[in-house]
């Protein structure tokens, strides 16, 4: 039997007898028609929020009437607070917002309850929460196997990554690359083959040149950098101009041949 204890339990309005009556006096019944019941109860199942007319308007369609759904909302509502005034009840149950809805008084508080369970319901609840578990395993092992995948691939996108930067922006280290300072020639700093001596032929022939030549980059600009390397032809020394030092990628080196016209003795 579904009923609803209100103002600090000291009224009960009984849904299914649709009657007011006193906690302390249950045999002071007041009677409500269906239609004010019906109001009565949609007003206390929102808790204190507001319902619209157009949700009441769907209960007034059942009893059709020539007078306006406006006024018979006004009316409606105003029998209601009377009745339950009728059963000593402290104040208006029900606030009406004009144009709009009604809402339940500030100053009602509602609890409802069954009296009492029946024995099949009770007995149903087993049977209701066994598949209840096994849905929730299911959804939570294929979550988990979801995240388990998604991270598994967040790793190897990052491993990926990784070996690509740690390829792209690796220093070239090979046989033949290395080289150490010499000197300064003038706004050129200039660097040897680690394994070529200052003095050697190559590197005094292609300083020389260097200096009666004067090579420039494309652009016409003196050459910050120049690289003195020991060429696999004889009749020539390899240098090469930069802009960046050698050992970075993308550093934008031309080679400049230099050709020998005096050989040195064998």
């Amino acid at each position: 039997m579904a009923r609803f204890v209100l103002f600090a339990k000291s009224l009960c309005f009984d849904a299914d007898q649709q009657v007011f009556y006193p906690l302390n006096s249950p045999a002071q019944r007041v009677a409500l028609s269906p239609l004010q019941s019906a109001v009565l109860r949609r007003v206390l199942n929102a808790q204190g929020k507001l319902v619209r007319n157009q949700a009441l308007h769907v209960l007034f369609q059942r009893e059709p009437s020539e007078i306006p759904f406006a006024d018979r909302l006004t009316l409606t509502i105003a029998e209601i607070n009377r009745l339950a005034q009728q059963a000593h009840a402290p104040g208006a149950l029900v606030h009406q917002v004009p144009l709009i809805g009604c809402v339940l008084a500030e100053q009602v508080d509602v609890e409802s309850f069954n009296e009492v369970a029946t024995p099949a319901a009770e007995a149903e609840k087993p049977v209701t929460v066994q598949p209840e578990p096994a849905v929730k395993a299911v959804a939570v092992k294929k979550k988990s196997w979801l995240w388990r995948g998604v991270l598994a691939g967040l790793l190897l996108l990052n491993v990926a990554l990784a070996l690509i930067i740690s390829q792209e922006f690796a220093p070239t280290e090979h046989d033949g690359m290395q080289f150490k300072f010499y000197g300064q020639e003038a706004q050129t700093q200039v660097f040897i083959n680690e394994r070529l001596s200052a003095d050697s032929f190559v590197v005094q022939d292609a300083m020389r040149r260097f200096r009666e030549l004067k090579p420039r980059l494309p652009d016409g600009s003196v050459p910050p950098l120049l690289y003195i390397n020991r060429s696999r032809i004889r009749a020539f020394s390899s240098a090469f101009l930069c802009l960046q030092p050698i050992e970075q990628k993308n550093n934008e080196c031309i080679s400049w041949l230099i050709s020998n016209q005096e050989l040195p003795d064998a």
